[in-house]
This record gives C-alpha cells, structure tokens and sequence, in this order.
C-alpha cells in the first residue's frame, strides 16, 4: 500500500458519486468497522516495513534494533513523517469525510 497525500484523498473522495452502499444494519457500526479495518490494513503494512527494515539497518550497523528507534528528527523530515501522519489519518477515517455519506444522512438513508 502507497502513501497518498491528504490533498489527494481529499479529492478522490470529492469526485465519488452516488449512494454509498452499506452491509450493516446500522450505519454507524459499519463506519466503525470501516475504519477498523483500514487501521488494520495500515498497521499489518507498516509493522511488517518497519521489522523489515530495522532488522537490516540494525544488521548492517552491528547495533541493536532499540538504538534506530531513540533516533529524533526535526526540520523537513520532522514534516515528512508529519505529512505522512496526515495522509494516515485522511486513509483511516475517510469514511466520515466521504460526501455520499453526508447526502445519505441527510435523505435519511444509511
């Protein structure tokens, strides 16, 4: 799974059309599943990215894996992994943000 930027996202899901389908009866656990499982998803991603890579830097360094996670950042990478954090969030709780959700409500339809 790729990183998108929250302004992307953004406009992927003010360009959808129509009416959400849901599978649930009620609405709100569905969207509470939704994002679980998009947490989910990002999660099993990323935990397998980061043992991955901390096993081989931490190989090739001949330092063990806890002195990679006491590294800081500030600057532009502080705002990368800011950035990055953003896009997750946008990924994770699209389902509130996603327009055809507003009209169902508002038509009184889930």
């Amino acid at each position: 799974m790729t990183s998108a930027t929250p302004d992307a996202i953004s406009e992927l899901l003010a360009s959808a059309r129509g009416h959400r389908p849901k599978s649930l009866a009620c609405g709100e656990a569905e969207d509470a599943l939704n994002v679980a499982l998009a947490l989910t998803v990002e999660l099993a991603v990323a935990n397998d990215r980061i043992d991955r890579l901390e096993r081989m830097v931490a190989d090739l360094r001949g330092e063990p894996v806890s002195t990679l996670r006491d590294v800081a950042y500030e600057g532009d990478v502080a705002a990368e992994r800011r950035d990055a954090m953003e896009a997750l969030l946008m990924r994770t709780m699209r389902i509130f943000l996603d327009p055809r959700r507003q009209s169902a409500d508002h038509n009184g339809n889930r």
